[in-house]
């Protein structure tokens, strides 16, 4: 069984904090969508009762299928 070197040992450490900071930065991304300050921000209640009628067309559409 081949052993870690120290070097190893820290590129896989940084590999991992890499792969953490995109993570943070791909929900930093979406949050921003919904932020105050951001001037093209998606109002989160009108997302919100989009999403809703299009449940309710597609409920809709499946009663009609039945």
């Amino acid at each position: 069984m081949e052993e870690f070197t120290q070097q190893d040992r820290i590129d896989q450490e940084k590999s991992e904090l890499i792969q953490d900071l995109m993570s943070v930065e791909k929900v930093m991304e979406e949050l921003w969508k919904y932020h105050p300050d951001n001037p093209k921000r998606i109002i989160l209640e009108n997302e919100y009762n989009n999403l809703e009628q299009m449940k309710h067309d597609i409920e809709l559409e499946l009663e009609e299928l039945s």
